[in-house]
């Protein structure tokens, strides 16, 4: 790839991107890429030919195919932030430094940002009366100084959620399935509580800057709200407030407090995994969403995780796609000052390519040529219908779950390693076929 970039150049980005404490940013966007390329699709080609790393500067940006379709996002650790705003003139001039070419490409090729963990509950909450929005204040610098969307993720979910707001005593040292056995979980008013309190404080403390919420995740499973034997105490302690004969009350409780406190201009989502192949689960979040808006309960969207595999069926990821759409009609009939303002967003998308005979195996597989191209093809036929979808104002953003390959919770599974490719980054944060793929179906409904 060519390399016109002079070095003063070079470290004069370099400069500009972590000397920034109490300076006005500079434009990033700008100052990463060359401003000369025309996005075309012969340019694209030309490109798709050689070898690019994610942080060249005269690499076209990923995110400028998809403008005035969909915001393009990325999930990321805030440790891969963590050279944000450093003026140390040592670790400036190691511009090939793998977590600031991390960086670049982070505020490079997206425009919508998402922490990966560190806005979950147990980190921001972790006892009472103490609140950590550390990291999320790193998200909110990041987004600004690149002109980026943020989404929240997330406020309720089962998992990576305070041991202590489910306990009667939240000193109690005992674990969850004990103070269950023990009756010594915490009541309906405590946990109702404790929820309404932190939402109080997150929304207050971020309502100017994150404007996208995962409200709440991974309520359900294949057929309705989670149980103490999906690892949920929601349900079980919150229960069915309102006699209606349903016990996800809790979300109920989520989403009114998000809205009371963090205002009517916030975009409030229910996000899930599944969503994109499971049947009885897309119907259970149809008719829990709909019963909701027709309760008054204001939900601005549902999020697809999309953990797929290489083997997913694409028709019939559109064929869900399609049912949960449908919750638009009864959206805008609900809140017609607010019509059209539904929306389902992709949020968490990366694809395994353990299928098949690989399932179950373990270790650190090296990728073939026709793998790669296999997973290309794979996520261009994706893309492609997403922007079907985004053309008809259903869609209006997609965002990947991890900045490469290296850093992509899929290289774990059942707490052992293995080496899996799921992402449109490799390890060495080279551009893998799928990061081509990827634009070329940009480009075709673009010049469509």
């Amino acid at each position: 790839m060519k390399k016109f970039l002079s070095l003063a150049l070079a470290f004069s980005v370099c400069l500009s991107l972590f000397a920034c404490g109490g300076m006005k940013h500079p434009d990033y966007k700008t100052e990463l890429t060359d401003q000369e390329l025309n996005y075309s699709a012969d340019e694209l080609e030309d490109y798709a030919a050689m070898e690019c790393s994610v942080d060249d500067y005269d690499l076209p940006a990923l995110y400028k195919y998809f403008e005035g379709k969909v915001s393009l996002g990325v999930a990321f650790g805030a440790n891969q932030i963590g050279y944000f705003g450093n003026k140390d003139i040592d670790i400036l001039q190691e511009s090939r430094n793998t977590e600031v070419r991390t960086m670049k490409g982070i505020l490079k090729h997206y425009n919508m940002y998402v922490l990966g963990n560190e806005l979950k509950s147990d980190h921001c909450n972790p006892s009472e009366g103490v609140y950590n929005f550390d990291d999320g204040d790193k998200l909110v610098e990041c987004g600004k100084a690149a002109g980026a969307q943020l989404r929240g993720h997330t406020i309720v979910w089962h998992s990576q959620v305070p041991q202590w707001w489910f306990k009667a005593d939240p000193n109690d040292g005992s674990s969850l399935q004990d103070c269950y056995k023990n009756g010594t979980l915490a009541s309906r008013e405590q946990l109702t509580e404790r929820l309404e309190t932190y939402i109080t404080e997150l929304m207050t403390h971020f309502k100017d800057d994150i404007k996208i919420w995962d409200v709440c995740n991974e309520v359900l499973n294949a057929n309705g709200i989670r149980q103490v034997a999906d690892d949920s105490y929601w349900a079980e302690i919150i229960g069915d407030v309102d006699g209606n004969g349903y016990a996800d009350d809790y979300v109920e409780i989520a989403f009114n407090k998000a809205r009371e406190v963090g205002g009517e201009d916030l975009v409030l989502m229910i996000n899930d995994f599944n969503l994109e192949w499971q049947d009885s689960k897309v119907n259970a979040m149809y008719d829990m969403v709909e019963r909701m808006l027709r309760k008054g309960v204001r939900i601005d969207g549902v999020g697809f995780q999309s953990h797929i595999g290489l083997d997913c069926n694409v028709e019939k990821y559109r064929q869900c796609i399609e049912k949960i759409a449908g919750l638009s009609e009864v959206y805008d009939e609900c809140f017609p000052e607010y019509k059209g303002n539904f929306r389902i967003q992709i949020t968490e998308l990366d694809m395994n390519m353990y299928v098949g005979a690989l399932a179950n195996e373990y270790g650190f597989r090296t990728w073939s040529d026709e793998d790669y191209q296999k997973q290309a093809d794979k996520y261009y036929e994706l893309i492609d219908m997403f922007l079907d979808f985004a053309d008809e104002g259903v869609i209006d953003a997609i965002v990947f779950w991890g900045t490469d390959d290296e850093n992509s919770w899929l290289n774990s599974m059942n707490g052992k390693l293995r080496r899996n490719a799921a992402l449109i980054v490799d390890r060495d944060l080279t551009l893998k076929p799928a990061f081509w793929s990827v634009a070329r179906a940009a480009i075709a409904h673009r010049d469509s």
